[in-house]
């Protein structure tokens, strides 16, 4: 049997990130998933609806590929990025190892839905506009990992979010949409539950421009 596919992927919720950070809060790739699909979903629409001079996206399309984008760690594991970057025979053994997992995981679709998956599930060996976009909600949802943990005074994440720092003011020069992302959402994961619900139920700008209207009037 062969077509063990979903059941794959659903063991993304038991490989662990940051193990050598000593989180104070665990996180799964399955759930990291989901995260860099609505940061991806929201890159695309920022550049849909704000940078309007440069080419649309397909906002869907990004969160979809960015669901899947780590699948073949059902396989691999979860390798540290400091790790792997840190030298190049590191990366090129990573990269072989991500490739074959890869192709393991296209085999356990049906033959006639495999067309579909292999892009899903090998954006690693794709070089395209849709891959940066994932790529760069990939590291905010790691940078919103950091400023929670900072937050939470845990100051392993200092180097984390200095390192990440870097990597970002690269991708805002590439991607404006980053930046944008960056300035909008990102301070508010170094608020309390308590700040974020009372941010939820404060009057929007509009609402508040209508309130000053009828009190003037």
């Amino acid at each position: 049997m062969r077509n063990v596919f979903f059941a794959l992927m659903s063991r993304m919720q038991n490989i662990q990130r940051w193990s050598k950070s000593n989180p104070t809060r665990s996180e799964n790739v399955a759930e990291h998933s989901l995260q860099v699909a609505m940061f991806a979903h929201c890159l695309g629409v920022i550049r849909n609806t704000v940078y309007t001079d440069r080419p649309q996206v397909n906002e869907d399309k990004l969160a979809t590929l960015a669901l899947f984008h780590d699948g073949p760690e059902v396989l691999t594991e979860d390798v540290n990025s400091l790790i792997k970057y840190s030298d190049n025979r590191m990366l090129n053994l990573c990269r072989e190892m991500e490739h074959i997992a890869c192709d393991m995981m296209v085999n356990t679709v049906p033959e006639e839905m495999a067309d579909i998956y292999r892009p899903l599930i090998q954006q690693h060996e794709q070089g395209s506009e849709e891959g940066l976009f994932v790529k760069a909600a990939d590291i905010l949802s790691a940078y919103a990992k950091a400023l929670s943990e900072l937050r939470a005074n845990n100051t392993e994440f200092k180097g984390t979010k200095e390192k990440l720092d870097k990597v970002l003011a690269d991708y805002c020069e590439r991607l404006p949409e980053v930046g944008y992302f960056m300035e909008k959402f990102m301070p508010s994961f170094m608020l309390t539950i308590d700040d974020l619900v009372d941010a939820a139920f404060m009057p929007s700008d509009g609402e508040q421009k209508a309130l000053h209207r009828r009190r003037v009037i």
